[in-house]
């Protein structure tokens, strides 16, 4: 009885675990060419190439100016020191997501870094999340917060 009843349980995991699988949907080919177009991409994009370029005006020239209080081009460059300390050098940058929320853009990207291990000289690569979130006003969108993960 006991071996009947897991066998039951197990069939039932197995299903809904198989059924799961079988719902996940991704956008429309459409859909994904939109996300190109809309202004949080944009701004997003334009804070990786400064960040890329270790272009620090570039960089905080997107964040709203009570943002830019707080990370100036000075902060940008001790946190892009130790980034690039803790990482390596970043050499490129890719589109995942924009996160749904109803007064925010979350868009979410993956950065690329390069290494070389000082032992055995060989270079290896790494990624981190990079999150851009942005708010619409006055018609146009605005960089309220940023962060590595």
């Amino acid at each position: 009885m006991f071996r009947t009843v897991c066998r039951v349980i197990a069939a039932g995991v197995v299903a809904a675990v198989a059924a799961g699988c079988v719902c996940i949907k991704e956008l429309p080919p459409e859909e994904l060419k939109k996300q190109g177009d809309t202004p949080e991409y944009v701004l997003g994009r334009q804070m990786l190439i400064a960040f890329l370029e270790n272009d620090g005006r570039a960089f905080v020239s997107h964040l709203e100016p009570k943002v830019r209080e707080q990370f100036t081009v000075e902060k940008f460059r001790e946190t892009r020191e130790r980034i690039v300390r803790e990482l390596g050098e970043p050499v490129s940058f890719r589109f995942l997501t924009t996160l749904e929320m109803t007064a925010l853009k979350p868009n979410v990207w993956a950065v690329r870094f390069k290494r070389v291990n000082p032992k055995s000289e060989k270079e290896f690569h790494q990624e981190v999340l990079f999150q851009v979130v942005t708010a619409f006003a006055d018609g146009k969108a605005h960089v309220i917060s940023f962060n590595f993960k």
